[in-house]
């Protein structure tokens, strides 16, 4: 079917929309997903917004689908179109106390398991008409491309059109096993300078956990690497050497004996969300509830060092 000629002014939102979502997903399937329509749809709508712009939009590379030049500025003015709609939606709610829908929030394994978990139950209790969504990856999650509403991370992201705040530090410690002591006392760094570490594959997103290990022991020899903070801590539990754990972890509760109890390393924990959307009531509701959580939770979590 030929593309129908229609001026930008009378274009659909659903049109721009697919402009948005191709952008942010660098391919048809995900904006399809993501709108609940099939691929042909999206395809005839990015058709119909570059005939009525009269440029072309996208190109595609070994990447996907990538914007050109032109494509960029207009994708960056209908963001600002978006913008103002999820102001205009928050205000709405607000006038008429709404506060419902869908809150997706994406962070590490252990976060998702140890803190955002158990605080669900309160912010249900708050919030019933919420649902959360909760995914944990091991990748960088690119927020500024929403591929979540909120994010939480041990890194504070780029700012680009994030509203990032620190939740709290974290005091990460270092656990072993008894089995693996054998009864040994480690009374300061130096008595584990020929110890085996247990640490985090090598990748940007860890980088930070190589160093936290490193204000403990010197180049200490790491030879087991995982991206799960659980992978770590149940070979630990197994005797498999020494590793540097969360507070959150409770890492007690599995057998582990902290170790130079009177030391730690501090680590901040950020959330972030994007500018446009803390604009919306429940969103914003989630933000600021689980923030408060998580900062309660790591305060009470903090082990005091013995006497």
């Amino acid at each position: 079917m030929a593309t129908k000629h229609l001026p930008l002014d009378q274009l659909g939102w659903d049109h721009l929309r697919a402009l948005l979502e191709v952008a942010r997903g660098g391919a048809l399937a995900p904006a399809a997903r993501k709108l609940g329509v099939d691929q042909s749809t999206i395809s005839r709508r990015l058709a119909q917004v570059e005939y009525s712009s009269g440029g072309t939009l996208f190109r595609r590379d070994r990447k996907g689908i990538v914007l050109t030049p032109f494509g960029r500025e207009v994708f960056t003015r209908v963001e600002k179109m978006e913008t103002a709609l999820h102001e205009i939606q928050g205000l709405t709610a607000d006038r008429f106390g709404q506060n419902a829908g869908t809150v997706s929030i994406a962070t590490m394994e252990g976060v998702g398991a140890m803190l955002i978990s158990r605080a669900v139950r309160k912010l249900h209790e708050r919030f019933a008409a919420i649902e959360i969504q909760l995914a944990t990856t091991s990748n960088y999650v690119d927020i500024a491309r929403r591929e979540s509403d909120i994010f939480v991370s041990f890194f504070e992201p780029p700012p680009k059109s994030l509203h990032t705040q620190k939740v709290a530090d974290v005091h990460f410690h270092l656990y072993a096993s008894a089995s693996y002591l054998a009864g040994r006392e480690i009374a300061r760094p130096e008595d584990l300078a020929q110890d085996f570490f247990i640490g985090y594959i090598d990748d940007p997103i860890y980088l930070p956990s190589a160093r936290w290990l490193e204000e403990f022991v010197d180049a200490p020899r790491i030879g087991f690497r995982a991206t799960s903070m659980f992978s770590q801590l149940f070979a630990a539990q197994e005797g498999l050497g020494v590793v540097l754990l969360p507070s959150y972890a409770e890492a007690e509760s599995f057998g582990l004996i902290r170790l130079l109890p009177d030391r730690s390393a501090r680590v901040p924990l950020f959330i972030s969300v994007q500018y446009d959307l803390q604009y919306l009531p429940h969103i914003r509701a989630v933000f600021d509830l689980l923030a408060q959580l998580m900062a309660e939770k790591l305060a009470a979590q903090q082990p005091m060092a013995p006497a």
